[in-house]
């Protein structure tokens, strides 16, 4: 087991010299809320666009994503999931169907929704199970939104703990993650 964490470590260590572009993602969100228009909208146009936002997530599948994506996301828009960083609706909906290659129930709840200004903030509940797993992950989490004018969603960054979302169930490095975790 020392052997193994010790080279969990070393390949860790090893990948964090790489040259790898940083990342500062809080300044990438502060740049994106500085950078896009975001509007109050009138109480139709907030239930409608609530209402779409429910609706991609309540469901995620490879035909919900092609049938609903341009509804709900402007052609611009600017999304981060803790995950990934993407700019554009096409880099969106790649990143999803992707991801649904990989996961066979994708489902999100929407418990309430927020406004202050013209940032709209939706707690949820997803659960997650991927291909081949009996375990279906649940994580809870908080989506910033930001709209244009027609309603469609221009900023989206979510507020999660991926490690317990996600890493936590890998094979191998969520059992040191798991692990380090127990240690604090």
């Amino acid at each position: 087991m020392l052997n193994l964490l010790a080279l969990l470590f070393a390949v860790v260590g090893l990948s964090a010299c790489a040259s790898h572009p940083a990342t500062d993602t809080a300044a990438a969100y502060s740049a994106a809320q500085s950078s896009l228009e975001s509007v109050v909208l009138s109480p139709d146009q907030e239930a409608d666009a609530v209402l779409r936002f429910k609706n991609f997530y309540k469901e995620v599948t490879d035909s919900s994503v092609r049938a609903q994506i341009a509804g709900l996301y402007a052609e611009d828009v600017w999304f981060n999931d803790s995950l990934k960083t993407l700019h554009g609706r096409a880099a969106v909906q790649d990143y999803f169907l992707k991801t649904m290659e990989h996961v066979e129930v994708f489902q999100t709840r929407v418990e309430d929704v927020a406004r202050s200004g013209s940032n709209y903030y939706v707690r949820w509940t997803m659960d997650v199970r991927f291909k081949g797993s009996k375990e279906t992950i649940r994580t809870i989490g908080i989506s910033h939104l930001g709209f244009d004018s027609s309603g469609h969603v221009i900023l989206h960054q979510d507020f999660w703990d991926s490690t317990s979302g996600f890493f936590e169930h890998l094979p191998v490095i969520g059992g040191a993650i798991r692990w380090v975790k127990s240690l604090l």
